[in-house]
Formats: C-alpha cells, sequence, structure tokens
C-alpha cells in the first residue's frame, strides 16, 4: 500500500514491521511523504486501501470491547 501511494516520495524506501499482540496484528510503516502537510492523508490512503484489501480477503478485524461508564 505504502510504495503505491500517490502521497509517498517516490525516491523513498518503504520500511514495515509486524507484530503480533493480543488483540490483533500491529503495523508500522516508514515512508517518506512528498510534502509534510500531506501525513495525515498519506496514513488516512494506507488504511482505507489496506482495509479494502483485507474486506476482499474475508478478513476479520479484531474488535475492542467498549468500556461502559457509570452514570455519575
Amino acid at each position: 500500500m505504502a510504495a503505491s501511494s500517490s502521497y509517498r516520495l517516490s525516491e523513498s524506501k518503504v520500511t514495515v514491521v509486524v507484530m503480533e499482540k493480543p488483540w490483533g496484528t500491529h503495523y508500522r510503516v516508514k515512508a517518506y511523504v512528498k510534502e509534510s502537510r500531506e501525513q495525515f492523508l498519506f496514513v488516512t490512503d494506507l488504511t482505507i486501501r489496506g482495509k479494502d484489501v483485507l474486506r476482499q480477503m474475508n478478513i476479520r478485524f479484531a474488535q475492542a470491547p467498549y468500556a461502559e461508564m457509570e452514570a455519575s
């Protein structure tokens, strides 16, 4: 996803580190954007396109439990 993003600086290398956690798989991606102001757009692009591919593969996402709050 990062290598094909239109926000990535084309000369920059992409590094991906994957760690398994109790709640799911944690991905860390290192890549440089063309413009620093596009950082959040880059992260959003990776998230949306990555989740779309996983959904097409029928991969289930980890579900975090919701905390219940008491009324005061």
